[in-house]
């Protein structure tokens, strides 16, 4: 049995779970297991886009419909409240593309999907997808949008005394990459004015190649690990320059630790 998402299991539990033991359930979400005992409840979300269709395309009308295990995403202007996200300037909004190998532009993009905890490339077919942005053409001049499904952390994490993060993997090689912001807002349809910013990534290095290593970036999410309500996490990419700006971000996780 395939497993893609984990919520609030206990360690003694986890072989339940289609007989996967503790530790290759501690290598899906980059997390090491406990060495003894059952541990302390564990919660973890990953998403890692492995069963989605391929939307590779420079039609900005064209984007990733999410389906299957990431059926509760929205993507594009139906994540918006408005017609603009509105953090720089006024760009049109659009969805998120999804790949496997590289992108529909030579120079920039991954060379296959995020291998996790090494940041390594995966190429296999069942584990390759990610999600970029498509910036040829005119995909420069607008605001790429995403969003997560709701989480209530204060009913889904095991104990709301322990540490709340939200953990991702970017890809940043191209010439001409944008910028990339993290967002959480308590309503399914959002903007910059309305939502609050977690963190801006506005300058990346160390990527040198299609091949260089998949990078992981961790945002505390303490603030919201007693509150009551469904909180929505936003990605927002803007700013491209030119069409070497394909920016790419997969193995999406909420992590209980």
């Amino acid at each position: 049995m395939a497993i893609s998402k984990v919520s609030g299991v206990l360690w003694a539990n986890v072989a339940k779970y289609g007989g996967v033991s503790k530790a290759n359930i501690a290598n899906l979400v980059g997390q090491s297991a406990p060495s003894s005992g059952g541990g302390p409840a564990w919660s973890s979300t990953l998403y890692q886009f492995e069963d989605q269709t391929r939307a590779n395309s420079s039609n900005l009308n064209s984007f990733w419909t999410p389906s299957g295990t990431a059926a509760s995403w929205v993507n594009g202007p139906n994540a918006v409240n408005g017609t603009y996200w509105g953090r720089v300037s006024n760009k049109s909004v659009t969805g998120w593309n999804t790949e496997q190998d590289g992108t529909g532009s030579g120079g920039t993009g991954p060379a296959g999907g995020v291998t996790i905890p090494s940041g390594a490339h995966s190429t296999a077919n069942s584990t390759d997808m990610y999600l970029y942005t498509e910036v040829s053409s005119q995909g420069r001049n607008y605001c790429f949008v995403t969003r997560t499904p709701g989480f209530n952390f204060s009913t889904s994490m095991g104990d709301t005394s322990r540490n709340l993060d939200l953990k991702f993997w970017v890809h940043a090689y191209g010439s001409d990459i944008g910028d990339l912001y993290a967002y959480i807002d308590d309503t399914s349809t959002s903007n910059h004015s309305n939502a609050t910013e977690l963190a801006a990534y506005e300058s990346f290095s160390g990527f040198t190649s299609n091949s260089s290593v998949w990078q992981q970036k961790t945002i505390s999410l303490n603030n919201y690990r007693t509150v009551n309500s469904s909180h929505y996490i936003y990605f927002v990419s803007q700013n491209a320059t030119r069409f070497r700006g394909d920016l790419a971000i997969d193995g999406i996780q909420i992590v209980e630790s």
